[in-house]
Order: structure tokens, then C-alpha cells, then sequence
């Protein structure tokens, strides 16, 4: 495991505060790992398109030549394996894809790959050292790659994140690749230059030059390797290991689908797990960002390292720890957590306990650090959005607000928007997941659990849909009284109310069995009202005893698998989903249907963990 960077010496802090105003030049490729050393796997064949598409989280197909993603190899659980840039040459004539991370990782992704690769007529060569690297960022780096390589189809500025391009210049060695990247929050490039050929040494020495000219800091190594780090903890980048140990990490965890993943985009290696997670499962982790009260960088060294747990003050855990930093933008240390549900609305403070001391923290969303000028860029997408959608282009009006969210992922309107136009399409499951990350944001709104309760009941989920009218309810009472919603309390008194009316209806329902010991109803309701007590063994015997009753109801196979999940009878469990599994294909169940397709998944596949239920 490698070395965590100390980014908080005078020269990397006075570098990474300059380095915003004035953007920066840097040769890459030396550097103690992360973009400060870029490596590219460059995925060739008639296939590679295809092939692709299914092994990763973003679009591929769909791109255009020169477009790009940010993407994400998961496993068949949905926990995150890599993170990479996606990229397909701007060439019309063959198909061939540039997956851009980091140096040290492009093997064991090629290695990935190769393991899956079959039938499939795919190249994959790892090109990192067939390239000298560098890299623009700044405000003004589009200005200055119009300078030196003036373009026929418009400005660099147009360049889309994540595009690729090849400069149409004459001075421009042939080969050159030019891909819209931020390494930290501002808008940036890396530029990639055939290796080996004089004319990219002169070339790399001219951007340098101009650079230099236009008062661009230029950074060598050691520093650059630190102020990237830095740069990328408040621009609230991912990096996996740092952010990723400690635990097998959920690729939704990080909040990462935002940018990394196409729910439109068809079957791909761990996706009906990701979209069920979202759905149904509450996470039990969610990433944030933690500022401390307090001027003392040390205070860095004495966090749990990357991925242990972080304790509060009374030894409580709520998460764990990531990356960390002393940032020059908030002027305080930094660090990233995934803090359980109860700790991670934003503007919750507590104190984290630092072996015998303490020190507050507050919780924030990530990034901590945004471009100047978003806010007027995020509220022209919602406008332009909103007419498009008044105009009955769904389309277009959905792709704006999903650029305006990627670029704040604080924007409530834009979340609450994108739901009701999904859900006005009919779009329920989709709809589902954007409201479930509105309630992440804004816990307190009643809003947001009225139309997760809509939506619940359009997919036929009566119980979640009730649940979650009763929270839009209890908080709707509090907002009128003037109180604040303890979401926690909230919950317990929920459970309390759960458990009351199970008692109530195993009472009932046992009544019921007196007079007739078969009937199907009351014995699947008998098993319902076990298992909310938790109570599973009686749950599994009132459903066998239903399921003999009512062979043909899907529902009762499902409840009953579960049940069995949970006393860690694994086998039994998969045995029943699978018999219930003909019985929903027979009658058209589709729900049922589905969410034992996805238990049967989760459990024949080793180191799996189900979601709770």
C-alpha cells in the first residue's frame, strides 16, 4: 500500500491556493502515483465497443467519435473495482477506445478484462509509456490551447468533459490526443504526445513556454504530486485505495452514479444490484465531506487511517475515514467519510475522538471546492431544462438537469425536476433513486417522501409506499408546528408503530386460523406479522404452511425466501425463490419475479451479501 502523500507543508498549501487563480502547466508521468502518473488501455477491434458496454457502469455505445464518460468496473455485487475516464477516439473510420487512470492500476484492469474476454475479437494494450504526458488546468487553459493550436471547429472552450480530440494544427506532432480532463475542480486537458518522436519534445517545450508567458505556474515533481492531492480532496474526486479500503465498498456509497453510470443503458456486470440498492436498499454508508473546527493540520495525522473506523468523542462509530488534507480553500483540514444515516445530513456536527482528545467536525457535501462561475452555469441547465421539458423535449430537458446536478450535487430543484419528469414518463424506479438522493440532502422536506410514496405505489410496493406516507406525514406535522424532524426518532417511532400493528394482526390472524387452520390469506398474513416481529422462525413455518395452501401465489415465495435468508438457511432460501420464481413466470408476477431473480443472484454468487430487507 502506498505511502499517504503529507500535503500540508507551506510549499504545497502557497502552490495549491495560487495554482486557482492562475491555472498551471505540469509534465506527468514521474509522479508517487494517482493522474500525476497517467496510464491509458487502449481497447481496439470490431467488437470493443460492444464488449465494453457490457463490463462497465457509463454509456459506451452510444458515444459519438471524440466523446467520453467517466465510468466504473464494478463487480456482479455492485462493489467498486476502478474508476476511469472512457474515451473514443475522435477517428471515423475503426472503432478504438482510450480508458484513461491511473498508471499502476492499467494492468490489473487490462487483467480484468482478459478474464471476461471470450469470443469477443477485442484488443486490449496497455499505451501508457507509447505517450509523454502533461497537463493544463486553469480557468484560462482552453485561451491557451487556442493560441497554440487554433482550431477550425471552434474553440477548445467548447470542448465537452471527457472529450477527446486530435489538434487538426499543423504544428501538432501526428498521434497527439488532447482529452477535456479537471484534475481538480478547475477546467482543465491532458495532453497526450506520441513518445519517442523529437517533434512532442519540442511541442511539450512550447505549451511550457506559453504557458509561462501567460503567467501559468509550471510544477515539477516532488511538490506536483501533492498539490494534485490536494487539488483532488477539494474538488471531491474518488481515488480508489484511499478511498475505497476498509470495507467492500457499494459503488452507490460513493455517490459516484451521478457521473459514472447510465441507468438507460441496458445489462452490464452488476448493475441490477446497483439499481436495486437504490431502490430498495438503504445505504448503510453515504460519502461526505468533513471540515474540523480547527487551524492544526496535525490534526490530519491523528485521523484513523484511510478506511478504519471513525469514532465521536463518546466512542459512538458512525463511518469510516478517506483522504484527507489541509485545504487552502476552506481554510481548514478536510477529510472525506462514509458516516451511517444518522451522521451524514449536511450541516450535522459532532466531535471525532483523536486518541485522547476530540475535535469537531462538521458534515458538508462533497466537493468542497467548485469552479467560479457554476451557480450561474447550473441555473442557466435548470431554466433551459425546465422550458425544454414544457416543450416536450424529454430528452433534452433530462441531459441538461443531469448536467447541472453532476456540477452541483447540492441542487435540490434540479433533483426534485429530474423525479417528476421521470416519474411523469413513467420512469418509476428511476424516479425512485433521484428522490432517495434528494432525502440524502434534504432530510427535513416532506416533499420527497410524498413522492417517494407515489412512486412506491405505481411499482405495486404498497408497504414502502405506506412507510414512507407516514414519514412525509410526521414531518409535514413538525415543519407546521416549527419543530425539526429527528429523522432518528422519527424511524424508531415508525418501527414502534410496526411492530404494534404486527402484534395486532397475528392476534387477528390467529383468530382467523382457529376457525380455518388452511386458509392462505391468514396464514401469509400470520407469516407477515412473524417476521415484522422478527420472529422468523414462526415466519418460515406460517409460510410453508401458506405456500401448501396457495401453491400459486408468487408473493408468499418471496416472503418466505427471505425469511429463510435470515435464520442463514442460504440453500433453503435459494431453493424457494427458484420455485416461486416458475410460479411469477407462469402468472406474469413481475415483480415478485424480479426481486427473486435478484435474490437467487446475490446468493449463488461467492462473498455476496444480501441487502437487508
Amino acid at each position: 500500500m502506498m505511502a499517504r502523500l503529507i500535503t500540508h507543508d507551506p510549499e504545497t498549501q502557497e502552490l495549491a491556493q495560487a495554482v486557482r487563480g492562475v491555472g498551471f502547466f505540469a509534465r506527468l508521468g514521474d509522479g508517487d502515483g494517482g493522474l500525476a502518473c497517467p496510464g491509458v488501455l487502449r481497447v481496439s477491434g470490431p467488437d470493443a465497443l460492444s464488449f465494453i458496454h457490457s463490463q462497465v457502469t457509463n454509456e459506451v455505445e452510444g458515444l459519438a467519435p471524440g466523446e467520453g464518460n467517466y465510468s466504473a468496473r464494478v463487480t456482479l455485487q455492485g462493489q467498486l473495482v476502478e474508476l476511469f475516464g472512457v474515451h473514443r477516439l475522435d477517428a471515423e473510420e475503426s472503432v478504438e477506445l482510450w480508458l484513461v487512470l491511473e498508471r499502476d492500476r492499467v494492468a490489473s484492469l487490462m487483467a480484468d478484462f482478459e478474464s471476461v474476454l471470450f469470443a469477443d475479437e477485442v484488443h486490449l494494450v496497455d499505451a501508457s509509456d507509447a505517450y509523454r504526458w502533461s497537463t493544463l488546468q486553469g480557468p484560462e487553459s482552453a485561451d491557451l490551447l487556442d493560441r497554440i493550436w487554433p482550431e477550425v471547429k471552434g474553440s477548445w472552450s467548447d470542448s465537452a468533459s471527457f472529450s477527446l480530440r486530435t489538434p487538426g494544427h499543423l504544428d501538432a506532432p501526428r498521434g497527439t490526443r488532447v482529452i477535456s480532463r479537471s484534475l481538480g475542480g478547475d477546467p482543465g486537458f491532458l495532453l497526450a504526445l506520441p513518445a519517442g518522436d523529437a517533434s512532442s519534445v519540442a511541442c511539450e517545450e512550447r505549451v511550457e513556454a506559453e504557458a509561462r508567458a501567460s503567467n501559468f505556474c509550471v510544477i515539477e515533481e516532488p511538490v506536483l504530486s501533492r498539490v494534485l492531492e490536494v487539488l483532488r480532496i477539494e474538488a471531491g474526486i474518488v481515488r480508489i485505495g484511499p478511498d475505497t479500503r476498509g470495507r467492500k465498498r457499494v459503488l452507490p456509497e460513493t455517490g459516484l452514479e451521478q457521473y459514472a453510470v447510465s441507468y438507460t443503458k441496458g445489462c452490464y456486470l452488476g448493475q441490477e444490484v446497483i439499481a436495486r440498492i437504490r431502490t430498495y436498499g438503504a445505504l448503510p454508508f453515504g460519502l461526505r465531506g468533513l471540515i474540523f473546527d480547527s487551524e492544526d493540520a496535525g490534526i490530519l495525522e491523528r485521523l484513523p487511517e484511510e478506511g478504519e473506523p471513525l469514532l465521536l468523542e463518546d466512542g459512538t462509530k458512525v463511518g469510516q475515514i478517506g483522504s484527507r488534507t489541509l485545504s487552502p480553500m476552506m481554510d481548514a483540514p478536510v477529510a472525506y467519510a462514509y458516516l451511517d444515516k444518522a451522521h451524514r445530513t449536511p450541516g450535522t456536527e459532532f466531535r471525532v475522538k483523536l486518541g485522547e482528545e476530540s475535535v469537531g467536525a462538521k458534515v458538508g457535501l462533497l466537493p468542497f471546492y467548485s469552479a467560479p462561475g457554476l451557480a450561474e452555469r447550473v441555473a442557466w441547465l435548470y431554466d433551459r431544462g425546465v422550458r425544454n421539458f414544457a416543450e416536450n423535449r424529454e430528452d433534452e430537458a433530462l441531459e441538461m438537469l443531469e448536467e447541472a446536478l453532476r456540477l452541483d450535487p447540492s441542487f435540490s430543484d434540479g433533483y426534485e425536476a429530474v423525479g417528476v419528469m421521470l416519474g411523469r414518463s413513467e420512469r418509476f424506479h428511476e424516479a425512485i433513486d433521484i428522490f432517495k438522493r434528494l432525502e440524502e440532502i434534504a432530510p427535513h422536506e416532506p416533499m420527497v417522501n410524498t413522492n417517494l410514496s407515489l412512486y412506491f405505489m405505481k411499482i405495486g410496493d404498497k408497504e414502502s409506499a405506506e412507510a414512507e406516507a407516514a414519514r412525509a406525514m410526521q414531518k409535514d406535522m413538525a415543519q407546521k408546528s416549527g419543530r425539526t424532524v429527528d429523522s432518528e426518532a422519527l424511524d424508531r417511532v415508525l418501527a414502534e408503530q410496526d411492530q404494534a400493528d404486527a402484534r395486532r394482526k397475528k392476534e387477528m390472524f390467529g383468530q382467523i386460523l382457529e376457525i380455518d387452520p388452511d386458509d392462505p390469506i391468514a396464514l401469509f398474513g400470520l407469516g407477515n406479522a412473524a417476521a415484522a416481529l422478527g420472529d422468523w422462525d414462526a415466519a418460515v413455518a406460517a409460510y410453508v404452511r401458506a405456500t401448501s395452501a396457495e401453491a400459486a401465489n408468487s408473493a408468499i415465495y418471496l416472503a418466505h425466501g427471505k425469511a429463510l435468508e435470515q435464520i442463514g438457511r442460504a440453500g433453503d432460501a435459494e431453493a424457494v425463490y427458484r420455485a416461486g420464481m416458475e410460479v411469477a413466470s407462469r402468472k406474469g408476477d413481475l415483480m415478485p419475479l424480479k426481486e427473486m431473480e435478484h435474490r437467487v443472484l446475490l446468493l449463488t454468487t461467492p462473498s455476496t451479501t444480501a441487502p437487508s430487507t
